[in-house]
């Protein structure tokens, strides 16, 4: 490797994921005795913070090689970390990843077209098979007569009003509160679970209360 830069994402709402990338970093630099040139690390504890990931770009030259615990440090969805990916590959940066074990040379390399094309599957048979699966359910669920949407008579608004659809869709598609919040960008998923629950949701549509994280 040549210029080697190591990438942590913090979130201070998560110390323990910010400290565990820090320690395996480390861990691996010594096992390969490695040298660390610089270490790069961006607060992205709120989604807002998300775009402050482009920081990481001012570092990053041609010929440099990043180093993460986990690609999942260049964004919140596939879609977002695979353009991140491609946009560093594209500009000549090597990636590699501890957690996947993967080793990302260039663009022009066959082993790393092919580990993209298998992430762009991914995210493909993702959107299909979520499409489907809440089609399924709110059909289901129209022609037991329920009625989605926002109801009238809100007693007081809230800022997950504007997503309410999606929010239902989700749940019906069996989806906790924890990973609907992670989906749709929400930093504490207890709001929403109080929301879904002063609103009476699960009742209304008649799915259970889904516990898992």
């Amino acid at each position: 490797m040549e210029k080697l830069i190591s990438f942590i994402r913090v979130n201070k709402n998560n110390e323990e994921y910010t400290n565990n990338q820090a320690i395996e970093i480390a861990k691996y630099i010594q096992k390969n005795k490695l040298t660390l040139h610089n270490n790069v690390e961006i607060e992205v504890s709120i989604p807002n913070e998300e775009k402050n990931i482009t920081i990481l770009l001012e570092d990053c030259k041609k010929g440099c090689t990043i180093l993460v615990y986990d690609l999942n440090v260049f964004g919140r969805t596939i879609h977002a970390i695979l353009d991140m990916v491609k946009f560093l590959l594209a500009g000549g940066v090597r990636i590699v990843s501890i957690n996947q074990n993967l080793d990302l040379v260039s663009d022009d390399d066959m082993l790393t077209k092919m580990i993209l094309g298998v992430i762009s599957m991914t995210i493909s048979l993702e959107k299909d098979l979520m499409s489907l699966r809440t089609k399924e359910a709110l059909t289901a669920k129209k022609l037991e007569g329920v009625s989605l949407g926002k109801p009238k008579g809100t007693i007081q608004k809230s800022k997950f009003d504007e997503q309410r659809d999606k929010i239902e869709e989700l749940l019906l598609v069996g989806l906790s509160v924890r990973k609907i919040a992670k989906l749709l960008g929400y930093n504490n998923h207890i709001g929403l679970n109080n929301y879904v629950k002063k609103r009476n949701i699960r009742d209304i549509l008649g799915v259970d209360d889904v516990l898992a994280s």
